[in-house]
């Protein structure tokens, strides 16, 4: 089971050359958005064990101490997102290492209201696909210079998700892979 767990580094300048276009010539939005208040407001109220940051503070609070931003991308509809919220984020083990290496961020793949993601402003779908969120939740993993390290889909077991914030957290990933970082620590 360990062994699957699959983490993606991504080349920056590719990356970053993806994401820039994907952002400035976004799909048109259709008319059909998704909206369900009653379940949106469930998942923003399940207490995680850590304060969530908007995506401006928390890239300007990275800089600042050094840290990574941790992005949950997520939807109002995602069984797998409410599962992550009651058993993987509120774990002990992964409070932890969120509150030692990160600054976490919400971000509603599904949400028309407005985010600045390094220095620009754009609705959060509109960053979502620029990110290419495809498949909920999924994990990203932002440097303290604004550049995405990677990302990781889907739902993740505490004990898991808690080496994987430390195998990204503490740089671990530029030196080994993330099965012997597991090897290491088991």
């Amino acid at each position: 089971m360990i062994r699957s767990i699959l983490f993606f580094i991504v080349l920056m300048g590719l990356f970053h050359n993806e994401v820039s276009a994907q952002l400035l010539n976004p799909p048109s939005n259709s008319s059909s958005e998704k909206s369900n208040n009653v379940h949106e407001e469930l998942q923003s109220t399940i207490d995680s064990g850590f304060e969530w940051y908007s995506m401006e503070e928390a890239q300007k609070l990275a800089n600042e101490q050094q840290k990574k931003v941790l992005i949950f991308g997520y939807a109002e509809w995602c069984t797998y997102c409410l599962k992550m919220r009651k058993e993987s984020l509120p774990d002990s083990a992964v409070v932890d290492a969120i509150n030692r290496y990160f600054i976490p961020v919400q971000l509603n793949g599904e949400s028309e209201e407005q985010v600045v993601f390094n220095g620009t402003s754009y609705s959060k779908n509109q960053l979502a696909r620029g990110l290419q969120l495809k498949s909920f939740p999924t994990h990203y993993f932002v440097g303290s210079d604004g550049g995405v390290l990677g990302a990781q889909p889907g739902f993740i077991e505490p004990d898991i998700y808690s080496l994987l914030l430390k195998y990204v957290g503490s740089n671990a990933y530029e030196r080994i892979s993330f099965d012997e970082y597991v090897d290491l620590n088991m």
